[in-house]
């Protein structure tokens, strides 16, 4: 049972927003259909106590709950009524998602096939109120996902910057694992990047800079959806990107294969704190060496030095190593800690330079490991 309440055009998203009401026990067997419809969306909230045990007895005292927010990509045919075009909509779940209400609906399904009696027999069913985007496009979803972020459980400023980017994790990267916040899961190897890690390389490397994004910043980049969902807009590499971060990342993995963090080091190369990085991966594959290349590169590239990301590859195998480079890169960042205010921001800012001197044609420490990594050192203890 449901039945039409209002209909709108949101002229923001270019979508026609139908809102209606809908009985418990179909909306239950309606969201168990596509509750898993949307990557993007937050981790179920199981904690006990926590607010949505308190939704659920209202939900059995027949309480007004908020309304949840659908959205559909499927293509409409034109000169439909509105009953018709929503019916079309609700039969097509493979295209239907959840963009507010998940953890609503969560609890809908829960309390509904628990106590199913209770609801058939009641003198006047219990009506859910939901609204539905027709026919939206991709950057709309992302759009209003983003700006209907208003519920209990916010979205982590990682998760936004996923949202933001989707496109290119459906795309993939060769060789490489990329996790997302939603999947929980560890970097464990030097093939496996956080997602968020990528995008705050790659924003840095949009913008020039290696420090980390704000959540002011945030809302300025929901600006510039449209045009990250744009197929025709001129293509931005973010594939190229990683490729010429991991080949760096690589060639420091196949120069010191198996290296872990020994138990004895030199009084002069022996850090204060717990180093950096104990193994490679530990290392490269964070936010901080990822935001101070992509910084570094747009550099270098906006001065003329390089010309584009795959010089990295021609430039990888003439690297020069020392024995202790990586022993030397945890001193030095111990030694940033200790003078920064900002320990990350400090770290950002010696990544941004060990990049710039290791690949500037025309520094004196040009391809050369231990000595980018001195120099990187020294001008950051005087930056931070």
């Amino acid at each position: 049972m449901r039945s039409i309440t209002c209909a709108l055009l949101d002229k923001k998203v270019n979508s026609l927003n139908i809102q209606f009401v809908i009985d418990i026990g179909s909306y239950a067997e309606l969201a168990g259909n596509i509750i898993d419809n949307n990557p993007y969306q937050r981790n179920r909230v199981s904690k006990s106590g926590s607010i949505y045990n308190l939704l659920k007895e209202d939900i059995l005292k027949e309480c007004i709950i908020p309304p949840i927010v659908l959205a559909s990509t499927s293509t409409l045919r034109p000169g439909r009524s509105h009953d018709e075009l929503l019916d079309e909509v609700l039969e097509e779940v493979g295209n239907l998602k959840i963009l507010d209400g998940l953890q609503r609906s969560l609890s809908i399904i829960d309390v509904y096939n628990n106590n199913r009696e209770h609801f058939d027999g009641l003198d006047k069913k219990y009506m859910i109120r939901v609204e539905a985007y027709l026919s939206i496009s991709d950057s709309g979803i992302l759009y209003r996902m983003l700006t209907l972020n208003t519920g209990q459980t916010p979205m982590t400023l990682r998760h936004q910057l996923e949202i933001l980017f989707s496109k290119y994790i459906d795309e993939g990267v060769d060789g490489v694992t990329i996790l997302r916040e939603v999947d929980d899961a560890a970097v464990t190897t030097i093939n496996a990047y956080r997602f968020s890690d990528l995008i705050e390389g790659y924003t840095s490397f949009l913008e020039r800079n290696e420090l980390p994004i704000d959540r002011f910043d945030i809302l300025q980049t929901v600006r510039t959806i449209k045009f990250i969902s744009d197929e025709s807009a001129e293509r931005i590499e973010f594939t190229d990107f990683v490729n010429s971060y991991r080949a760096l990342s690589l060639a420091f993995d196949n120069q010191f294969a198996g290296w872990r963090y020994p138990e004895d080091v030199d009084e002069d190369l022996r850090t204060n704190a717990n180093p950096f990085g104990r193994e490679v991966y530990k290392i490269f594959n964070k936010s901080q060496p990822l935001t101070g290349f992509g910084a570094a590169i747009a550099e270098l590239m906006g001065s003329g030095v390089i010309s584009g990301l795959n010089d990295i590859d021609d430039l990888v195998p003439r690297l020069v190593f020392g024995d202790n480079d990586l022993l030397r890169l945890n001193k030095y960042l111990d030694d940033i800690r200790e003078e920064s205010k900002k320990i990350g921001n400090g770290q950002r800012i010696y990544f941004k330079l060990f990049f710039k001197y290791l690949l500037d044609r025309d520094g004196s420490s040009y391809l050369n490991v231990s000595e980018s990594l001195e120099k990187a050192r020294n001008r950051a203890i005087a930056e931070v």
